[in-house]
């Protein structure tokens, strides 16, 4: 099994390969020619591509989402707290972290083209059938329904529940951040709690990273009781 991180213009997206390939998330509207693409430039055939998995049904981890469906004739999945945000094309109100955040909502609270899903994901579920050999986990706080996935090599894609660095990840991107929103802090911090008892040893996540599951722990220890 092997993890390919794409890095789109606002965020990545991930290729996970195994038996066969799924798309983690599908970045902003009109990146889904790149994604398959990018695709194509490491080896994988458009028609080893088994699932669209979004995180969360969020403008830039789902605006590509239809049309990817559309040109691979493949099933989408996303958590069920997230569905009618896909069905929508819309985002629920964002909620800003930071000073940072409340400048760039301007940019990210947009419209994308609306999806029904056809998995609705209620529960951890095997991705076995797609051909990828992990888990997916409810990791919410971010939006409700934000999942992680997490894979036999301990390796875990997280989406939005922390991000990597500045400027989008494009600054000091190894360096574990809040994201600039977020429904719920508390949430948040339970799931990042989750994911850490999990013991993986990297996380990918949507802007910048990939993450060292010790230096999360070192920046939000202060915040949040490990149980390690």
């Amino acid at each position: 099994m092997k993890i390919h991180r794409l890095k789109l213009n606002f965020s990545n997206v991930y290729l996970v390969q195994g038996e066969k390939t799924i798309l983690v998330d599908s970045g902003m509207p009109g990146e889904g020619k790149q994604i398959i693409n990018a695709a194509r430039q490491i080896g994988i055939k458009p028609g080893d591509i088994s699932l669209i998995l979004h995180t969360h049904a969020h403008v830039d981890h789902a605006g590509s989402s239809a049309e990817l469906k559309r040109l691979l004739g493949i099933p989408t999945a996303v958590h069920v707290a997230d569905a009618d945000q896909l069905r929508r094309g819309r985002m629920n109100p964002l909620t800003p972290m930071r000073l940072e955040a409340r400048l760039i909502k301007p940019v990210v609270d947009r419209p994308f083209p609306a999806l029904e899903p056809d998995l609705l994901i209620d529960e951890a579920i095997e991705l076995s059938r797609f051909g990828i050999q992990g888990t997916i986990f409810h990791t919410p706080g971010h939006t409700a329904g934000s999942i992680s996935l997490f894979f036999p090599n301990r390796e875990a894609i997280i989406g939005d529940l922390l991000m990597g660095g500045y400027m989008g990840g494009n600054l000091l991107s190894s360096q574990p951040k809040h994201h600039y929103f977020a429904e719920d802090l508390c949430a948040v911090r339970a799931s990042i709690r989750k994911v850490i008892a999990l013991q993986p040893a990297r996380l990918f996540v949507g802007h910048g990273g990939p993450l060292d599951p010790h230096t999360v722990v070192n920046k939000f220890s202060r915040e949040i009781e490990f149980q390690m």
